[in-house]
């Protein structure tokens, strides 16, 4: 039986080997398919699962899994009650496509760099517990043509129990050269609208 919010992962399909136990919020990198092939899921818990060279291309797993479907190398264990925060980024400036990049440094993960106008899929943005506190994540805007960074800043994200979503706190030093709109349950658009710093 596999314990409350924990993950025991095997090195071989169909549970296979002596189990590895993670624990909420562990993040692991290239992993998946490689150092373990199949999983169970404690109660209460989730997978965030990723492609480490595409953050668009993210699930969130529910159940266990006695083989991993290839394509997605990288965890985090949730709760199963954690949301999974989603952000595309467009320029409204008249750039080329990639024209500019935002790069976001999100706590466990990593950076994640999205590029304007490169996907209408969502990219992680981060996570956050359902009634937890406040959530800040560093953000970044760079001309690709230029180097020059063009936006630094920080978003905040927090539960909004009234919507049961997370929200952005833009009150809070939200950079003026961005716009944010939300497009669904936790997922966002970031759309550059100004180059003046």
């Amino acid at each position: 039986m596999v314990a409350v919010h924990t993950v025991e992962f095997y090195p071989e399909k169909d549970y296979g080997g002596a189990a590895v136990t993670s624990e909420l919020n562990k993040v692991e990198h290239l992993a998946l398919g490689t150092k373990y092939l199949s999983y169970h899921l404690g109660s209460g818990t989730k997978l965030l699962v990723w492609n480490h060279s595409n953050y668009y291309d993210q699930e969130q797993w529910v159940s266990d899994k006695s083989s991993l479907p290839a394509g997605k190398q990288c965890y985090k264990v949730l709760a199963g009650a954690t949301r999974v925060i989603g952000f595309r980024f467009k320029d409204a400036t008249g750039g080329a496509q990639k024209a500019y990049s935002l790069t976001l440094n999100i706590h466990d993960i990593g950076q994640v760099t999205l590029y304007s106008n490169e996907s209408d899929q969502f990219a992680i943005a981060g996570t956050m517990p359902q009634d937890g506190p406040p959530v800040t994540t560093a953000v970044y805007v760079r001309d690709m043509r230029t180097g020059i960074y063009i936006v630094q800043g920080s978003i905040y994200f927090k539960w909004d129990s009234d919507r049961q979503k997370v929200v952005i706190a833009d009150e809070l030093n939200w950079p003026k050269q961005l716009k944010h709109e939300e497009d669904g349950n936790d997922d966002f658009t970031i759309t550059l609208i100004s180059k003046d710093p």
